[in-house]
């Protein structure tokens, strides 16, 4: 198996986006077509280090993509580029491959890495022709040809880039952008705390020229002012750049202060996006009809497999549906959580009810039980054993601060001891994730963020309700 680096470039003016999609309306889709014709024996798979959204362009993207041949021999990298090239240009595809290299099996396009850098380029109209209403109206205003998806226009007197340039400022450093992130629909990932917090390396606003050619280059410099606005960062949230400079195109326009900004990065939600700042994006205007039917064609077909209380089971493929064989109703866990995770060397365990056992006890040599919200199920041959049970629902109403103090206490009086303590709830997921959150803090001077990371750290799949989450945050 052999490894290539591929860089490209492309116009994403009708690309869908980067996702994964075997059609030529998606990059990598365009691109997994065009490198079949290759042969390769093996199921191979695209890895982009950065998905570009729908419309945005790239001058230098990468990719690394694993193919074995029939014989066993690699690939040229030059014939690799040259047959893509071929490809892309027979089909009329514009993407252009710039380089293939031949890479070690260590590399990773994505996670190798160093940095990223966005340019948007804003076209802004000069103050002189802002009341001349045929230059206001965005379907009759002059718009450089060659400029077409690649600029983004506004005609506003009240734009000031010297705002732009300050509500461009205090994004830089790291932050949580949580308010400027766009929801992607089944990525779990992006519920956790710390998934949003990013750190913005270097914004720069700058003035910019047109694009334009010879022949509409005069008109376009007689008409727009033009500001070039970069922003590098090793990693972005989805759709984060975007409505990043629609914010700050919303303050330059004087539609939201500097101050609101501010709020956004201070307390990161959606509720603190402003409802008058626009996302940047493409200068193509569909109408919600359009809209839909363009959604539509993206869709993929699917099927969907019901499985009612009776065991019985049927799948549905859009208007068809058919009978499959009966299983039971629900879905049996053959295998128990019996290993606690070590959250503090030789002293706090966490898990889930499943590790409340004789062998684990003896294993672990754990001297005290915390048991929250369960009672410890009933286990014999080990007396020495101290068990608390503390009640605690997992609903987000739920006082956890009363929960977190006789708890602390107990876990505190471990330590004190020289004991090794055990701390489970049901799952060990919510409350019992909740409670050892809540002594790191208390007890470790740990912030909400590091403790949250330490725990994930040792035990992936915690997640406390979001009532908990909020709660632990006002413990700072």
């Amino acid at each position: 198996m052999n490894r290539y680096l591929i860089n490209l470039s492309y116009v994403g003016t009708h690309f869908r986006d980067n996702g994964r999609l075997e059609d030529p309306q998606s990059v990598e889709g365009a691109l997994e077509i065009a490198l079949k014709k290759f042969r390769p024996v093996n199921e191979f798979k695209i890895k982009l280090s950065s998905r570009t959204d729908a419309g945005v362009h790239a001058l230098n993207n990468a990719v690394h993509v694993d193919l074995e041949r029939y014989n066993g021999k690699p690939y040229e990298p030059d014939k690799l580029t040259q047959g893509l090239n071929r490809t892309f240009g027979s089909q009329k595809i514009p993407i252009r491959v710039l380089r293939t290299r031949h890479v070690p099996l260590t590399f990773h396009a994505r996670l190798c890495a160093k940095s990223r850098t966005y340019l948007y380029r804003v076209g802004v109209l000069r103050p002189e022709f802002c009341d001349d209403p045929e230059q206001i109206h965005p379907f009759t205003r002059f718009i450089p040809i060659d400029e077409h998806d690649r600029c983004y226009f506004i005609a506003n007197k009240n734009f000031d880039p010297d705002r732009l340039k300050r509500a461009a400022a205090l994004c830089e450093g790291y932050h949580d952008f949580r308010t400027f992130m766009a929801i992607a629909r089944g990525n779990l990932w992006q519920q956790m705390p710390t998934y949003t917090l990013r750190r913005i390396e270097r914004i720069t606003v700058e003035r910019g020229s047109s694009m334009a050619s010879a022949f509409s280059r005069k008109l376009a410099d007689r008409y727009y002012e033009y500001w070039d606005i970069r922003i590098k960062a090793r990693s972005f949230l989805y759709n984060q750049v975007r409505r990043m400079v629609g914010a700050w195109i919303a303050a330059a326009e004087a539609r939201i202060t500097e101050r609101d900004v501010q709020q956004m990065l201070t307390v990161p939600a959606k509720s603190s996006w402003s409802s008058t700042t626009r996302r940047i994006l493409s200068s193509v205007t569909m109408s919600f009809l359009e809209q839909l039917q363009k959604s539509r064609h993206s869709l993929q077909p699917t099927e969907t497999t019901v499985t009612y209380m009776d065991g019985s089971r049927k799948v549905f493929r859009g208007e068809i549906e058919r009978d499959i064989p009966k299983r039971l109703g629900f879905i049996i866990d053959n295998s128990p959580d019996q290993v606690p995770a070590c959250v503090l060397s030789q002293f706090l365990y966490l898990g889930s009810q499943d590790c409340v056992r004789r062998e684990v006890f003896e294993k672990y040599e754990i001297s005290h039980v915390l048991s929250v919200g369960i009672e410890t199920p009933p286990f014999e041959g080990c007396p020495q054993v101290r068990c608390n049970f503390i009640e605690c629902l997992d609903l987000p109403e739920t006082d956890l601060a009363v929960v977190i103090k006789q708890s602390s206490e107990f876990i505190e009086g471990c330590r004190r001891d020289g004991g090794r303590v055990l701390v489970h709830c049901n799952a060990g997921v919510s409350r019992s994730t909740s409670v050892v959150i809540g002594y790191l803090m208390k007890h470790h001077d740990y912030s909400f963020l590091q403790a949250l990371g330490l725990v994930k750290s040792k035990r992936p799949c915690v997640q406390p309700n979001v009532g908990f989450i909020n709660q632990l945050k006002k413990l700072q």
